[in-house]
């Protein structure tokens, strides 16, 4: 019956407001459910089949800088990041359906992962349980056309093909909150305090408050599993032949704008060659009237066609220098549209090559150096 029953001194403000029973001897036997059935639940599939990495709890308030980086895991249970690829201008989208109990459960010495970081570190000794919460509190997702393949494709062109097996892009990151309360085992006359739970004969009790602690994992995919989906060297040609082509279209139209403004520059110089010759004309004739000082109205009928003359000339040069303004400013349209194209990427196919890698937990991190970086193979690294 010991087992089966809790038999406890109780206080009124425990049980029952019963003050007089503690105060007069009385004893009061209360029966406990057992909870063996809550015990050492199995963790979802979908939480143990995450790589948690331990030394990047540095990111756990800045998350979106961990997805979309190029990792190593070295030997053992070390890692070093490489470096962040992402198109530009598409950040990793943010999760908003979290905040959703993942797995609540009261855990013993005997529970599989008992200590491990997956749980914080959590983790129950002899004579005591430990309730566990987890939950997904943050999230972040690079889409797959947010993949700047073409970007990594030329950073790693150098890799050797040994080191890129172990190198890994993090397709996604989760934050989890781990809250955790330790129940400590207590005999069967001992008075209780606080919240009780009952297991395979033995009852624990706890007044702590839940400690919080959080843990960063993360879905990782091989670099090379990550490539075989796209044609790395057809990516690169492809690449350099648009941009060859582009050039070649750039030149083309500078070539067609320098040969324009140079048209328009002799039609200028014409322009300009005959209102010279206008003005010349003109002052010819002044001066045979002022020598034969003759006001004959066919003289000045000739100098006001003259003059209407040199006037439609002079417009006419006015134009040109309007026309030559306009062809400058189109050039430059052309020249400034021919540079935008060139930074535009084309979008690819969506996969789903998320998988977990053969290192379950990575605890230390660090940062690769430009230098380190480039001795691997890479090139043109996003730090």
């Amino acid at each position: 019956m010991i087992k089966a029953f809790l038999v406890a001194a109780i206080t009124a403000v425990v049980l029952f407001g019963c003050a007089p029973a503690w105060a007069q001897g009385h004893i009061v036997k209360i029966k406990l459910n057992d909870g063996s059935a809550s015990l050492n639940g199995n963790l979802p599939k979908d939480y143990t089949n995450r790589t948690f990495i331990k030394g990047l709890a540095m990111y756990r308030n800045k998350i979106d800088d961990l997805a979309g980086c190029l990792i190593l895991l070295e030997e053992k249970d070390k890692a070093s990041i490489i470096g962040q690829f992402l198109r530009p201008g598409e950040p990793p989208l943010r999760n908003a359906a979290l905040a959703d109990v993942l797995y609540s459960s009261k855990i013993s010495t005997s529970f599989k992962m008992n200590g491990s970081y997956m749980i914080a570190s959590a983790g129950a000794s002899t004579g005591s349980v430990v309730e566990l919460i987890l939950t997904d509190v943050n999230g972040v997702l690079v889409p797959e056309t947010s993949i700047p393949y073409l970007d990594i494709c030329k950073a790693a062109r150098n890799v050797d093909k040994e080191l890129k097996k172990r190198i890994y892009y993090i397709r996604s990151a989760k934050l989890t909150s781990v809250h955790s309360r330790v129940y400590q085992e207590i005999g069967s006359e001992a008075g209780i305090s606080g919240t009780v739970f009952s297991a395979g004969g033995k009852v624990y009790t706890s007044s702590d408050q839940f400690k919080t602690d959080y843990v960063v994992s993360v879905d990782l995919i091989s670099l090379t599993n990550l490539l075989l989906t796209r044609n790395c060297d057809g990516l690169i040609s492809n690449s350099e032949l648009a941009v060859r082509q582009q050039n070649d279209r750039a030149r083309q139209d500078a070539d067609r704008a320098e040969q324009d403004r140079r048209n328009k520059e002799s039609e200028l110089r014409g322009a300009k060659s005959e209102v010279d010759d206008l003005k010349r004309k003109v002052a010819e004739m002044q001066q045979t009237l002022r020598k034969q000082q003759t006001t004959s109205d066919e003289y000045k009928g000739q100098i006001e066609n003259l003059r209407k003359d040199l006037v439609s000339a002079q417009q006419r040069v006015n134009q040109v220098n309007i026309e030559i303004k306009q062809q400058v400013e189109s050039n430059n349209r052309v020249v400034m549209a021919n540079s935008e194209q060139q930074n535009k990427s084309a979008g690819e196919e969506k996969n789903n090559l998320v998988q977990k890698s053969d290192v379950g937990v990575i605890s230390e991190v660090k940062n690769l150096s430009e230098e380190e970086v480039k001795k691997m193979g890479f090139k043109e690294v996003k730090q």
